[in-house]
């Protein structure tokens, strides 16, 4: 079982269930996996530095597959002391805390609540950078084409339109072919990118080996967020981008495509493709998490008469909420910055490891060292969480 924030199985609140195909799902899965993490690497590269950046971003790549096979470890614990079956993120936090120590069982409840409002926050996020990401895109082809160029708010107005409709598909069965659409978009997009990149490649050595300590939060939490977004396999050629461009890296390798030129203004539009028709499966999760709160607050009566509306208002709500932060935040570095060190420091080490301590005390085979192990991931992930957390609030008020 390969648990994940991402829910591939669609389970409607009335009627039969409902279940993707295994392509479907697989579809899915890569484009709720795949997304702007993966096109702004380059600029966390930059923050550290070429090499430093390299070895500390295996180092927290492989830290972090680690956590997600000791989660998975966990579940299966889990499942056989309380035969329950685990299907999401959730279930395993509240079963580890209803089976884990006495004196923390009570905790249960509140836990589920702080991972479900920290995941359901964390998606949105996702979709706010989605947003933002393709209004400055669009942006940046249209200045290049058009003298009369408007200001963001503009664009991300248009997006959110576009979105609105978007965001009404309530089937896991249909996203998945926009998810197949996106994943193709997205891949014809990362070859050009890459035979781009590998043109006129400098000499590694006019790269700083590392840039400065001020800037390590601002490293971790972009790769924080990355691996909440992407798979390791793409992430470790990304420090390309940085090699290229150096100090001129932008916040998106996208930005540092060649202007006026149409193949590489194509590989945007692709992107932007891509990332919209990523909000559908991103805004899967949240939704799947508070209408059924929502309608917990009906009657069986208003539940037949104006569920479909309710939901459809629901849906338009979070939306606009989303909106709304993609407007006030519109720094994108900083704003995933910031998504990686509070949400991503959290669900992808924090409380893996704290899961890990708790059922294994609890089965007596915890050894001295899976202790200092999983302390010390809990230690670098409460790091990550502070400084990680104040630096991008910190950039994200000063800007």
């Amino acid at each position: 079982m390969a648990l994940s924030t991402h829910i591939t199985v669609e389970v409607p609140t009335s009627g039969p269930c409902t279940r993707c195909s295994n392509s479907q799902a697989l579809m899915n899965l890569l484009k709720g996996t795949a997304g702007t993490g993966i096109l702004s690497l380059p600029t966390a590269f930059k923050n550290v530095g070429l090499w430093a950046g390299l070895a500390l971003f295996l180092i927290v790549g492989m830290l972090t597959v680690h956590c997600m096979l000791m989660l998975n470890s966990c579940c299966h614990l889990l499942e056989k002391r309380s035969s329950k079956s685990i299907l999401t993120y959730v279930d395993a936090v509240e079963l580890n805390f209803q089976y884990g120590p006495k004196s923390l069982q009570k905790s249960a409840a509140i836990m589920k609540t702080i991972t479900s409002v920290s995941i359901s926050i964390m998606q949105c996020s996702f979709c706010c950078v989605y947003i933002v990401w393709v209004a400055v895109n669009v942006k940046e082809i249209l200045d290049n084409y058009w003298s009369n160029s408007q200001s963001l708010r503009v664009y991300e107005i248009a997006v959110f339109l576009i979105l609105l409709p978007y965001i009404m598909v309530k089937s896991l069965k249909t996203l998945a072919f926009f998810s197949t659409v996106a994943n193709l978009a997205y891949l014809i997009g990362l070859i050009i990118i890459f035979q781009s990149l590998f043109q006129g490649l400098p000499d590694s050595t006019e790269r700083a080996a590392f840039s400065s300590w001020s800037t390590l939060p601002l490293f971790f939490g972009t790769s924080m967020f990355a691996f909440e977004s992407i798979c390791l396999t793409i992430s470790v050629r990304r420090f390309y981008g940085y090699l290229k461009f150096g100090e001129d890296t932008a916040t998106t390798i996208t930005l540092n495509l060649p202007q006026n030129n149409w193949l590489y203004t194509s590989v945007t539009i692709l992107f932007v493709v891509a990332m919209i028709l990523s909000v559908g499966i991103q805004f899967y999760v949240p939704i799947s998490i508070i209408w059924p709160a929502v309608k917990k607050q009906m009657t069986s009566n208003q539940i037949e008469k104006f569920g479909r509306v309710a939901q459809c208002f629901t849906r338009a709500v979070l939306l606009t909420l989303i909106f709304a932060v993609s407007v006030l935040v519109p720094h994108l570095d900083y704003l995933m910055v910031f998504i990686g060190s509070f949400f991503g420091s959290v669900l992808s080490l924090i409380l893996p490891a704290l899961m890990e301590l708790m059922t294994l005390s609890v089965e007596g085979q915890l050894t001295v060292t899976t202790a200092i192990k999983d302390a010390a991931i809990i230690i670098f992930g409460m790091l990550i969480l502070v400084f990680g957390t104040v630096e991008s609030l910190k950039n994200i008020i000063t800007f």
